[in-house]
């Protein structure tokens, strides 16, 4: 019996950015510039601070489709982790933030562009290798390394 086929690669640890995103921007426009801007095509990303609001979406597995939502609040970053990989030829951020507000009650999801910064820090820890390409996987539609595993 074989097991689970997987998307595998090795890198090396490349030059880690340490970025402060101005209070007002948006959170992934802010990072895809960045990466851009520097050509940064394969990274891990951590991140903390607070938001002024956050828009965030939630992916429907059975309709396989993206459920976007706002929280028009401020709300404390208690984690925010993303990669970089290409999609289309150019550097792509893809990233998920979990928050709490201010009693405690803590929400997340898949960061949306309308997520907005009152104080974020982030870490960019670039990948030395041969770069991640995203493909439309067939099973769940979306957009991922490699592509179809099968």
């Amino acid at each position: 019996m074989s097991g689970p086929r997987l998307w595998s690669r090795t890198f090396e640890p490349g030059p880690i950015h340490l970025v402060r995103l101005a209070t007002g921007e948006d959170i992934l426009d802010a990072l895809t510039a960045y990466v851009t801007e520097h050509d940064i095509r394969a990274a891990w990303i951590d991140y903390l601070g607070a938001v002024r609001k956050a828009s965030l979406r939630y992916f429907d597995q059975d309709r396989l489709e993206y459920c976007d939502f706002m929280i028009g609040r401020h709300l404390e970053v208690l984690a925010g982790v993303g990669n970089v990989s290409v999609l289309d030829g150019k550097p792509f951020v893809h990233t998920h933030m979990a928050v709490a507000d201010d009693r405690g009650r803590a929400f997340g999801g898949h960061v949306n562009s309308g997520c907005e910064a009152w104080a974020i820090e982030v870490s960019i820890q670039e990948l030395k290798g041969d770069v991640p390409v995203r493909e439309i996987d067939e099973r769940t539609g979306l957009g991922l390394w490699g592509g179809d595993l099968g």
